[in-house]
C-alpha cells in the first residue's frame, strides 16, 4: 500500500509539473487514483484530490462549506506560492487577487450578485439567437480550410471559431483579435503558476485589463454595441458593480469563451477520428452530432480539475477535511467513473448517459457558457461532416501544451474530402 502511494505521489508530481508524457494521457493516473477510493491525500500539493463522480458532484453542489476560490486561499494555494521565487510573490498575489473578482471564484452573496448579472446576458434565447452567426463564422473558416495548402482543423478552425464568436458578442474589432488569442494562451499557461509561466501571464493580464477598460469606456461613450455586451454593462450599473468587477466580468467572458471551447473542438475532432467508425456514423446520421458532443465533453473535458478550499471542517467521501484544507475536484477522473459510466475508457457516441458528465461543473457555479459551447460544437462537427465527409487526420502524432488543469492540442493537420468541398 505504501509503495502504491509513493508511486502515485511521484506520478502526481509529474502531472502537476506538466510532464509531457503525463500531459498527453493523464487518464491511467486518474484510474489509479479512483482505485484508491473517492478521495486521495496528496501531501506535495498539499491537497485532497476528489476523484469519484458522486463526491465531485457533492463538492460542487453548494451543500458543503467549500469556497470556490481555491487558487487564492487554502493550503494548496499557499504551497504553490511558497514554491515561487521570492521576487515573483508580489506579482503572483497581485494576479490572484484580481482573479478573485471573477464570478467563478466568488462565493455567497457576492457570487449571487455577479451571477444574476451574467445570467441575464446568457439567457437560452440569446444563446440560440447566436446560431446563425456561429454558422456563418464556421462556413467562412471551412471555406479557408478548403483552400489551404496545409489544412489544420486545430489551428484554422478550433483556435479561431470560439474567439470570433465571443468577440462578435462583445464588440471586439477584427483587427484586435490576434492580441486576444495571444493573451488567452498566456493566461491559460498561468494556471500552472510556475516560475516560467508567471511573467508572461502577468504581462498578458495587465494588457488584457487595459484593453477591456478601453472597450467598456467606448461602449459607455457611444451607447452602442452588441446586445450581450450592452446587457452586461446595464446589469453592472443596476447592481452597482465596481470598475474592477466589471473589467473582470468581461475578461472572464473573453477568456472563458475561447480556451475551453477551443479544447472541446480540438480533442473532440481527435477522438471522433480515432478509429474512424464513429466519424462515418456521424456523416451518415447527422442527428448523432448532438450526443457525440456530449461524449466529447465527458471523455476529455476542457478543464481537468478545479481547486476548492474548505471554509469549515467537513467530511467528504469518508475523509475528514479541516477548514483551510484544499480540495481538487478532478473532473477528468470523475467523468470516467466506472460506477456511473459503463466501459468509461471507451469513446462511444451512443452512450445513453454521456450528459451526466461534470465538464460544465454543476450547482451554483454551473458554467454560464455551456449552451454556447454546445452550439459551437454541434455546428462545427455537423458542418465538417457535411462538407468534408472523407476528412482524415494526416498524422497520428499529437502533441499537447498548456497546464495539467487545461491542456491543449497544438495542431491537427488533415487531408480533406474531394467531394463537394464548398457545398
Amino acid at each position: 500500500m505504501l509503495k502504491t502511494m509513493v508511486d502515485l505521489d511521484s506520478q502526481l508530481d509529474a502531472f502537476f509539473a506538466q510532464d509531457p508524457a503525463v500531459l498527453a494521457d493523464p487518464y491511467p493516473l486518474y484510474a489509479q487514483l479512483r482505485a484508491q477510493g473517492p478521495t486521495y491525500r496528496y501531501e506535495n500539493g498539499p491537497a485532497t484530490l476528489v476523484t469519484s463522480h458522486a463526491h465531485v458532484r457533492e463538492a460542487m453542489s453548494g451543500s458543503l462549506p467549500i469556497s470556490n476560490n481555491g487558487w487564492r486561499h487554502g493550503e494548496h494555494a499557499e504551497g504553490v506560492l511558497a514554491r515561487l521565487p521570492r521576487h515573483q510573490l508580489t506579482l503572483a498575489i497581485e494576479v490572484l487577487d484580481f482573479e478573485s473578482t471573477f464570478v467563478s471564484r466568488r462565493d455567497g452573496a457576492d457570487h449571487l450578485r455577479l451571477r444574476r448579472i451574467a445570467s441575464r446576458a446568457f439567457t437560452a434565447r440569446r444563446m440560440e439567437a447566436l446560431r446563425d452567426s456561429v454558422q456563418s463564422r464556421t462556413d467562412a473558416l471551412l471555406d479557408d480550410l478548403a483552400t489551404s495548402e496545409a489544412p489544420d482543423v486545430k489551428t484554422q478552425v478550433a483556435d479561431r471559431l470560439p474567439l470570433a464568436v465571443i468577440c462578435d458578442t462583445i464588440g471586439v474589432p477584427e483587427t484586435d483579435r490576434h492580441m486576444i488569442w495571444r493573451w488567452a494562451i498566456a493566461i491559460s499557461e498561468h494556471f500552472s503558476l510556475t516560475e516560467s509561466s508567471l511573467p508572461n501571464a502577468v504581462d498578458a493580464i495587465g494588457e488584457f485589463r487595459e484593453y477591456v477598460v478601453r472597450m467598456i469606456d467606448r461602449l459607455r461613450d457611444t451607447g452602442e454595441g452588441p446586445d450581450l455586451a450592452m446587457q452586461l454593462l446595464a446589469g453592472g450599473d443596476r447592481e452597482g458593480l465596481t470598475d474592477e468587477e466589471l473589467v473582470a466580468m468581461y475578461l472572464l467572458l473573453i477568456f472563458g469563451g475561447t480556451e475551453t471551447t477551443t479544447n472541446l473542438l480540438g480533442s473532440g475532432f481527435l477522438n471522433l477520428h480515432t478509429g474512424r467508425r464513429q466519424w462515418r456514423e456521424v456523416v451518415e446520421s447527422p442527428e448523432l452530432v448532438r450526443p457525440a458532443v456530449e461524449e466529447m465533453l465527458r471523455y476529455d473535458p476542457s478543464v481537468h480539475f478545479l481547486p476548492r478550499v474548505a471554509t469549515d471542517d467537513l467530511v467528504l467521501g469518508g475523509r475528514a477535511v479541516r477548514a483551510g484544507e484544499s480540495l481538487l475536484t478532478m473532473i477528468g477522473a470523475a467523468n470516467r467513473d466506472e460506477m456511473v459510466f459503463e466501459d468509461p475508457e471507451t469513446f462511444d457516441i451512443h452512450r445513453s448517459n454521456a450528459s451526466a458528465h461534470l465538464s460544465f461543473a454543476m450547482g451554483p457555479h454551473f458554467c454560464l457558457g455551456a449552451a454556447l459551447a454546445r452550439i459551437e460544437g454541434e455546428i462545427v462537427f455537423s458542418s465538417l461532416a457535411r462538407r468534408f465527409p472523407d476528412i482524415e487526420l494526416a498524422s497520428a502524432d499529437v502533441h499537447y501544451k498548456g497546464s495539467s488543469m487545461q491542456r491543449m492540442i497544438t495542431s491537427l493537420p488533415v487531408t480533406l474530402s474531394t467531394r463537394n468541398p464548398a457545398a
